[in-house]
């Protein structure tokens, strides 16, 4: 079990840094909640953060990277991770030659309440306002069309899938894009 463990980190790290570019700690938790809506928000958080500390992860909280003796095991078309039904989190490769542990984290903040969901909440509500606006269609069925075309294409965001809709009905797409930043 705890191979297969091993194997699903492999596949999770190899499809978010096959880039080999260093990423922040919200960075790469944002990319798996939101963009790939593997996970929750606090979830990707939190896995991000055991990972961390069980050294799969290295660097500091700004910029995490997997650690150099991680098997390569390239996802397969349509890999989803299943990293949460697993309690224990297995130690990466690299620390059984190792007898340093991985720095300490600084804790985040606490968010107010709506911290960073709201501002997303807010541009994804004023592009659907836009698009709604722009072609006759109700926010509502705006909504309604994203999600059944974010649904359709797999690990699409809803932002990407809402702006798919302008496009096919030949919206201006350049005060859309915007949002997206």
């Amino acid at each position: 079990m705890s191979q297969d463990v091993e194997i699903e980190i492999s596949k999770l790290l190899h499809s978010s840094f096959s880039g080999g570019t260093a990423v922040s700690m919200r960075d790469l938790s944002r990319m798996w909640s939101l963009e790939m809506q593997w996970f929750s928000p606090d979830s990707a958080l939190s896995l991000a953060r055991r990972l961390h500390s069980a050294g799969w992860l290295v660097g500091s909280q700004d910029s995490l990277e997997p650690c150099s003796s991680i098997p390569d095991h390239p996802p397969e078309m349509g890999w989803r991770p299943f990293l949460s039904r697993f309690e224990e989190m297995p130690e990466s490769p690299d620390t059984d030659t190792e007898d340093e542990a991985p720095p300490p984290m600084d804790e985040p903040a606490e968010k107010d309440e709506g911290g960073e969901s709201s501002s997303i909440e807010i541009p994804l509500a004023k592009m659907t306002s836009i698009v709604s606006s722009m072609s006759g269609l109700e926010r509502r069925e705006v909504l309604r069309r994203a999600e059944r075309k974010r649904r359709a294409l797999g690990p699409v965001s809803l932002e990407i899938a809402i702006l798919l809709l302008a496009r096919e009905q030949n919206l201006e797409m350049g005060d859309l894009v915007r949002f997206l930043d």
